[in-house]
């Protein structure tokens, strides 16, 4: 298992914040959904992007588009203005915020964590308050049948 380390910290010591999300506001997070195996996350793989969510509503929709057979990963789109002046067209990174690709071969003991987590929350999936499930609505190509879905 990787080391966990907890640290107290200046909460001054950041300088810029991405302000809460609304419509064309606030963080975009990338979804990724993977048709997984018994025992491995290795499969097809379907990507969304979700915008004008916070990151309990994005984790709530790809729990119910994943159900009890697919795997999802959830990661922070970020957009490096710097390194995308400096390499055009490589500006976009992600930060792993639950999981990481599921088409990624574990290096370390970090990463094979990550890799059996994500296969265990089919069945034990992240219990969000009603409160801050994905508003009804919203896009849900894995349930309403407008996405070709592994059987």
């Amino acid at each position: 298992m990787a080391e966990i380390e907890i640290e107290g910290v200046d909460e001054r010591d950041s300088s810029w914040e991405v302000g809460p999300p609304g419509p064309g506001v606030g963080p975009r997070f990338r979804v990724y959904l993977h048709s997984s195996g018994a025992a491995s996350t290795h499969g097809a793989t379907w990507a969304y992007d979700v915008t004008g969510a916070d990151v309990l509503q994005v984790i709530d929709w790809a729990q119910r588009q994943a159900g009890d057979r697919l795997t999802y990963a959830v990661a922070l789109v970020y957009d490096d203005r710097e390194r995308e002046r400096l390499e055009p067209g490589h500006g976009r990174g992600l930060v792993w915020l639950v999981g990481m690709d599921g088409n990624t071969t574990a290096l370390d003991a970090g990463e094979a964590s990550a890799l059996h987590r994500m296969l265990h929350r089919r069945t034990q999936p992240v219990g969000i308050p009603s409160g801050d499930t994905m508003p009804h609505g919203v896009p849900d190509p894995f349930n309403d049948g407008t996405s070709q879905r592994p059987r």
